[in-house]
């Protein structure tokens, strides 16, 4: 049976292959099986998951399973392939997530190897010497902080993150093209919980300074800073909570529910059982993000949309994408976690209050199920209902995520532009992202940096914050017009040239397009005195003249003028839009209508604060609101004219 690129195969049974022959299924395209995937009486070990195989071709386009309703009684192999690693793995590790259930060493019959071939000698725990260096596979302990060993013994459990030991020239001399791998599907859903707590020091670990534990040792006889990194840092909260998960199935993963029925990660803490959303609005966490490692794959620069994916020389770049509190900003990419790839998750800023978190650990569960599955090659912003082959899933497919599907109107007024830094057809680092809405407020608290390319902060004068460092920054979209946004880079050498490619989005980070529908970034090169406007089909080369790079380039939303004046704009207010502002300490409603309106307040959880009938629109209007909450305010004009606008004191 062959399945070709873009094709759908649905089974809404058993599937029973019952052949000896390699390549009985060519699968490039998609089957669906709602039932088991079952071995037939004919099938020999001979060609054990060689006769059905869900072929690679590139990076957008490979055979992918879903099998769906539990899949118990699965019983039969297959192949999945995917990409070697890349060789700036050699000589390391090389995290993958295996969507099957066999014993490990079943492992290495994918490199044409034997199951004794498998390197297998230190029991979990245990501290067996430089050997543990040895090991074909490590596996990430979420609840230890530490790369356990994965004895002979051991049976894969698919979603968890492992380790291929890479130091081995046998391994590096098969790890090369497309690997073939083979194993028993584990179909069924994925249950993980995790709270991170170092060998010995349970009870005291959340009061721990970096400086302090990372010179302790691990059941490995390991230094937490050797794998962990070693920095000097008397913060409480560097390194804890790092979380690492992967694809349990063989299929696409979609991450992009951050609430409702398909939410997959729950925060346990006090007791609770909150996602994202919930966590976020309670001020327990902020500014959750999930990375994972950029591919190895050749870069494709798109001019229509702009880079499909993100090749760089080295293995330590990644894909983020940050819950806001709303909805996700930054890389899309980071949401779709395709087979074998794993993925982290990032805590960056927590309340370890009594009444918030109750510690600086982190208690999760993560789970996953058949409404995870994807075909589509871009996240949704929400799982469609029904598989779906290819593509950007139907507003008429999504599942009741009320955020994504308000998206379509761009509620929000959200552009991002993603900024990449290239150089010789090579970009370097991970891109940084401005983040525009009209609930975002500016800030420019000092940060520090490390990637090839950031985004300065913004002071509270509206001038760039040199010492604000940033990968996310963040502005209004209705107040900050024609106002600088800097840009800042790590690494440059004098001399060389390089280019800014954009990614441009518009009402979410699943639309990415090419050029924004009314409004635009311009690129400001101070240097040359030359205003560009911002686009994805286009880039920007520059050579490096001197040291002061850092303070070349700004970009402008919206509008640019030498003088700023231009972002008188939003005083003026000529584009007629109804938003929120802050002067004084004071959150003000300007109105886009002359008249009366009536206003109702909300907490984000959905209780009304006040409902104010009859407010005079001459005038702005000063909001009644506490400080450090987060509400929904609906404006409900004369004629009928609705406003819904998010704003946070």
């Amino acid at each position: 049976m062959y399945v070709g690129s873009g094709a759908l195969v649905y089974s809404g049974g058993d599937f029973q292959l019952n052949s000896t022959v390699e390549k009985s299924v060519e699968n490039k395209g998609s089957i669906t099986i709602v039932g088991n995937y079952l071995k037939g009486a004919s099938a020999g070990a001979s060609a054990d998951g060689k006769e059905f195989v869900s072929v690679y071709t590139d990076v957008n386009d490979y055979g992918q399973v879903q099998i769906l309703g539990g899949g118990a009684l699965t019983d039969a192999r297959m192949t999945v392939q995917r990409p070697a690693a890349s060789s700036s793995y050699f000589n390391a590790t090389f995290p993958v997530a295996f969507p099957y259930k066999d014993n490990v060493k079943y492992f290495m019959t994918s490199f044409g190897k034997a199951e004794t071939d498998f390197k297998g000698d230190c029991a979990i725990g245990a501290n067996c010497g430089p050997s543990i260096y040895n090991m074909t596979l490590r596996k990430w302990n979420n609840n230890k902080l530490v790369n356990d060993a994965v004895p002979s013994g051991a049976a894969f459990v698919a979603g968890d993150y492992y380790l291929v030991n890479l130091r081995d020239t046998g391994m590096q001399n098969a790890m090369t093209g497309i690997i073939g791998y083979k194993g028993l599907p584990s179909p069924g859903e994925y249950n993980a919980t995790a709270k991170g707590l170092i060998n010995g020091y349970e009870a005291t670990f959340s009061d721990l300074d970096y400086n302090t534990w990372k010179e302790y040792v691990n059941q490995y006889n390991e230094k937490y800073k050797t794998y962990l990194g070693d920095i000097s840092s008397t913060s409480k909260t560097y390194a804890k909570n790092t979380y690492r998960f992967g694809n349990p199935y063989t299929s696409n993963l979609d991450l992009s529910a951050f609430d409702g029925a398909n939410a997959w990660l729950f925060i346990k803490n006090n007791s609770g059982n909150r996602t994202i959303k919930q966590a976020t609005t309670d001020l327990m966490i902020k500014d959750f993000y999930v990375s994972k490692r950029t591919s190895s794959y050749g870069i494709t620069w798109n001019p229509v949309k702009g880079s499909e994916d993100n090749n760089t020389s080295g293995s330590s770049t990644y894909h983020k994408a940050m819950f806001d509190g709303t909805q996700w900003t930054g890389d899309a990419q980071a949401l779709l976690i395709r087979p074998f790839e794993t993925f982290n998750l990032n805590f960056p800023l927590i309340d370890p209050s009594a009444t918030k978190l109750g510690s600086r650990i982190i208690d999760i569960e993560v789970k996953f199920g058949d409404n995870h599955k994807t075909y589509s090659y871009s996240p949704s912003g929400t799982i469609g209902s029904t598989p779906v082959p290819y593509g950007r899933v139907s507003s008429g497919a999504l599942k009741t995520e009320s955020t994504a599907q308000k998206l379509a109107s761009n509620t929000y007024n959200f552009y991002q532009a993603g900024i990449f830094l290239v150089n010789n057809d090579k970009i370097l680092g991970s891109p940084a992202f401005l983040v525009g809405s009209n609930y975002n407020t500016e800030s420019g608290s000092a940060s520090t940096n490390t990637n090839d390319v950031y985004a300065f902060g913004i002071n509270p004068d509206t001038s760039v914050a040199y010492n604000s460092k940033k990968d996310f920054n963040t502005f209004n979209t209705d107040t900050y017009i024609g106002k600088p946004m800097g840009i800042g880079f790590n690494n440059l050498v004098l001399g060389n040239q390089y280019e800014l490619r954009f990614n441009l989005y518009e009402g979410s980070i699943f639309n990415e397009v090419k050029d924004l529908s009314a409004d635009k970034f311009y690129l400001l090169d101070k240097e040359n005195q030359k205003v560009t406007e911002i686009s994805a089909a286009n880039s920007y080369k520059f050579v490096v003249s001197n040291s002061d790079y850092n303070s070349r380039f700004e970009i402008y939303w919206k509008s640019y003028s030498p003088t700023g004046t231009l972002g008188t704009d939003v005083v003026k207010n000529d584009n007629k839009s109804t938003f929120i502002y802050s002067e004084n300490a004071h959150n003000k409603v300007r109105f886009e209508k002359s008249g009366k309106a009536e206003l109702s307040i909300y907490e984000m959880g959905g209780k009304l604060i006040t409902s104010i009938p009859n407010v005079s629109t001459t005038n702005d209007y000063i909001l009644p609101i506490d400080n450090n909450r987060v509400y929904v305010v609906i404006v409900k004009y004369n004629d009928g004219t609705v406003r819904t606008i998010k704003t946070i004191k």
